[in-house]
């Protein structure tokens, strides 16, 4: 779990992206940097290749043109600038037939605090003929994730690196206990630098259990909360595309059924249908 700094902000110490060098994993890549520059945590890239395992690396994603763009490094800057930023990025690639398991035995000897990954949504037969990768790996290793779907925006702007964090869902549960997922959601924000946010909690069944959690308080945050009733993933997706939310917070137990084996847990389905990035938060 990411720890928590004297001031309430986030603090990872390493941070991971996998990514496949397509321009669909550009949007993950920039909320990889920018959480890593805002966090101070070290920043690790892999790239799993197929068949063998080049040496060199041309062509994995430079940093130096985005910190430009940022204002955060001069034109033309040297790609080892990006050190002078305070910034530590390494860059790595492996051979694999299954990128799954490769990126899960290297989480295992490197592990991070925090996973940030492109995630492309099938759903139903499509989902079958598709591998699927990013819901595998963070389901594996235990670690929060935050997906970013490929054609969404995001929360990040890639031309000024600002954060455009307003608004967010946070779908809760009797179990797993959500008040880890509401004290994240108000430290990513401080962490961002974002002064007004508008955090709605939903939950189906009785607001009991809202009203025990603990809500931080402070000038421009507001809490709400939403009693539903239906199908969650119904609700969740069609609450998220009415409020316009720029993220989704959840706290997810991975498959507990055989149902979820087939279909996939709630947060899966969830992430299927997103047009935001999603934060899955594993309750262990």
């Amino acid at each position: 779990m990411p720890e928590q700094s004297a001031d309430t902000t986030l603090t990872f110490k390493k941070l991971f992206h996998p990514t496949d060098f397509s321009a669909d994993s550009q949007t993950a890549l920039i909320h990889a940097l920018k959480l890593a520059l805002v966090t101070k945590a070290d920043l690790s890239m892999m790239h799993i290749d197929s068949e063998s395992a080049r040496e060199n690396f041309e062509d994995f994603p430079r940093l130096s043109p985005i910190l430009e763009r940022w204002n955060l490094l001069p034109p033309n800057s040297a790609e080892d600038h990006v050190s002078r930023l305070g910034l530590s990025v390494t860059k790595s690639r492996a051979a694999a037939k299954n990128p799954t398991e490769a990126l899960l035995r290297h989480l295992d000897s490197h592990p991070a605090d925090l996973l940030v990954m492109a995630t492309h949504q099938h759903d139903g037969l499509d989902r079958w003929q598709h591998q699927t990768v990013a819901e595998p790996v963070a389901r594996g290793s235990h670690t929060p994730t935050l997906f970013v779907p490929t054609h969404v925006e995001g929360f990040v702007s890639a031309e000024t690196g600002e954060p455009k964090l307003r608004r967010v869902l946070i779908p809760v549960s009797e179990k797993p206990h959500p008040q880890l997922a509401v004290d994240i959601t108000d430290q990513l924000a401080r962490t961002l630098g974002c002064e007004r946010l508008s955090s709605t909690l939903i939950h189906v069944g009785s607001d009991a259990m809202l009203r025990s959690l603990n809500y931080p308080s402070r000038e421009g945050i507001v809490w709400r909360t939403m009693i539903c009733h239906g199908n969650i993933v119904d609700m969740i997706l069609g609450m998220g595309a009415d409020f316009d939310v720029d993220l989704i917070v959840m706290m997810t137990e991975g498959h507990q059924s055989l149902l979820d084996m087939m279909r996939g847990s709630t947060m899966e389905r969830v992430l299927r249908g997103a047009r935001c990035p999603l934060l899955a938060i594993p309750s262990r």
